[in-house]
């Protein structure tokens, strides 16, 4: 879904208002280049990183498994996959990954791709690729031993209904410009 792109930087600096246009502008463009290539609606990005980050490009989760924005698990990404143990003893290949994951435009290039992996996934397990069930398998709610996939959980629902607050902002009339 295409969206004006004053639309997802207005979504991104909602979600964090301190963060200075120039960077919401470019985070945005990157976001609505990958959105459109990919065919998902930008504004379910914003949401899932508002979520996982709150827009943070510094962010590195407590067990230090998660990177960036979009809190993407490096021990599943590039290099990393590769490794023995990853997190304990990562080779200079993936504490590379992991470093590029802290780059915010490169971690929102990743995530679009998660998000298009997570989507053929649910729609082969599942038959939907809808949005609850993508996000919960990019939360890592699939069970394969249980041949459980796409389960939204709470956090998922989360997602869903900061993207809803989102849609309704968008739908707003903007106030005329000043002159």
């Amino acid at each position: 879904m295409l969206r004006p792109l004053a639309t997802i930087v207005a979504a991104i600096l909602l979600s964090r208002p301190e963060l200075a246009p120039e960077e919401a502008s470019r985070w945005a463009a990157v976001v609505r280049s990958e959105a459109r290539a990919r065919g998902f609606d930008p504004l379910s990005l914003v949401a899932l990183v508002h979520t996982e980050s709150g827009w943070n490009p510094a962010a590195v989760s407590p067990s230090a498994e998660d990177y960036g924005l979009g809190q993407v698990r490096a021990r599943f990404v590039g290099a990393c996959k590769h490794d023995a143990d990853p997190l304990n003893d990562p080779s200079a290949e993936c504490r590379a990954v992991k470093e590029s994951l802290l780059d915010p435009e490169q971690n929102l290039r990743v995530v679009a791709q998660l998000i298009t992996d997570n989507r053929k996934l649910c729609l082969e397990k599942t038959k939907s690729a809808a949005l609850p069930r993508w996000l919960a398998s990019y939360q890592g709610l699939n069970f394969p031993k249980q041949k459980r996939w796409c389960v939204p959980g709470e956090k998922t629902w989360k997602v869903v209904k900061y993207r809803e607050l989102l849609l309704r902002e968008a739908q707003k009339p903007k106030p005329p410009a000043k002159r």
